[in-house]
């Protein structure tokens, strides 16, 4: 849930003029690090620049992101901007659920997956741009069975006690970075016993480290976790996660490099339109990067196109305007993103052969 100490104006922002062309922007004044009121100037003159003024509601301890958004469609509103990290975005959407209104991404985050995964710039300008001009793509949804909504992914397990342990004094000293110590802290964490149940299949059952739940692939570092991942495709994408050994982990980071993490043999995918996950022992679970406490069971099932979110008409999180599935689109883009550093380091060798040739 989004939480802050932030106080904005007691009165809720009035209706702006029929004839005034205006964006209500979900705010959310602590996400990331930047200073709230400059964030919001950089927001106020990008939308000028078009034309535009902008509403701003801020979320505070009281009055999270849905009740916000439930605000501006009562108002009126529509389209729906936010501004804030992956928790604050998918609370605004969760009020947009089988609605028309679309709803664009300031990214303001620590992560910004969702921007990440679906191609939306990460500057707010580009970011505005796309608001006021972008591809309307219909976005599938999770939904837990009490009810919570989201968007990238849910886990069980050890990715969740990551979250939770990349806490908000940890990412604001860090960054990033906090992500990644709390992975290396988590490594030698048993793995659990659970049961699986998919659709309705026969249950089964694993020792996991961790169970994904996959609507979108792309973890922290564009590195895609679930390749096979599409966030519009009625699917979710069940990852079993069962490395063990150093060995294990090598193996799948390596492949996750590549874009074929699902290839991996510590890796077991599976798709389906729900999953229900039992452990044996209550373990921690998180959604979209949000620490969700912790469950004996969880349940999840996939809602088909269920926001519209404004994206670039070229991106490439639009999965229905290419001819190829999301795990080819991932291991060539992981190819593209590798080329770039192998070819600097080729560079970097050359230039030092050069230069030693020169020496002598």
């Amino acid at each position: 849930m989004t939480q802050t100490e932030f106080i904005p104006n007691t009165e809720a922002p009035a209706a702006p003029p029929a004839d005034q062309k205006s964006v209500y922007v979900i705010f959310n004044p602590v996400s990331g690090k930047s200073d709230p009121e400059e964030r919001k100037k950089i927001i106020s003159d990008a939308l000028a620049a078009h034309g535009y003024t902008c509403q701003f509601i801020a979320t505070t301890r009281e009055q999270g992101a849905k009740a916000c958004a439930e605000e501006a469609l009562a108002q009126g509103a529509d389209l729906l901007a936010v501004s804030g990290g992956d928790g604050t975005v998918m609370e605004a959407m969760s009020a947009l659920v089988g609605k028309d209104t679309p709803i664009a991404v300031f990214p303001a985050g620590t992560g910004n997956l969702l921007s990440i995964n679906l191609g939306i710039p990460t500057v707010v300008p580009d970011a505005v741009d796309v608001a006021l001009g972008g591809h309307k793509y219909a976005l599938d949804l999770a939904r837990t069975g009490d009810g919570r909504y989201f968007a990238i992914m849910g886990g069980l397990g050890m990715d969740a006690q990551m979250i939770a342990d990349a806490d908000r004094e940890a990412k604001d000293k860090l960054g990033k970075l906090a992500y990644f110590w709390a992975a290396l802290k988590n490594l030698p964490r048993r793995r659990a016993r659970v049961e699986i149940t998919l659709d309705d299949k026969r249950p089964f059952q694993r020792r996991v480290k961790s169970v994904l739940i996959a609507n979108m692939g792309k973890i922290t570092g564009g590195i895609d976790a679930m390749p096979t991942a599409s966030p519009n495709d009625g699917l979710l994408d069940v990852g079993i996660l069962k490395a063990a050994t150093l060995g294990h982990w090598a193996s799948l980071v390596g492949n996750a490099l590549l874009g074929r993490a699902h290839q991996d043999r510590s890796l077991e995918v599976y798709q389906a339109r729900k999953v229900t996950v039992r452990p044996r022992r209550p373990q921690p679970i998180e959604f979209d990067g949000e620490d969700a406490g912790r469950t004996r069971e969880l349940t999840v099932e996939i809602v088909p196109h269920a926001v519209q979110v404004l994206i670039p008409e070229d991106a490439p999180g639009a999965q229905e305007a290419q001819d190829l599935p999301p795990a080819a689109v991932a291991e060539r883009t992981a190819k593209r993103r590798l080329l770039l550093p192998l070819a600097l380091l080729l560079l970097a060798v050359g230039a030092a052969l050069l230069w030693r040739r020169r020496k002598s």
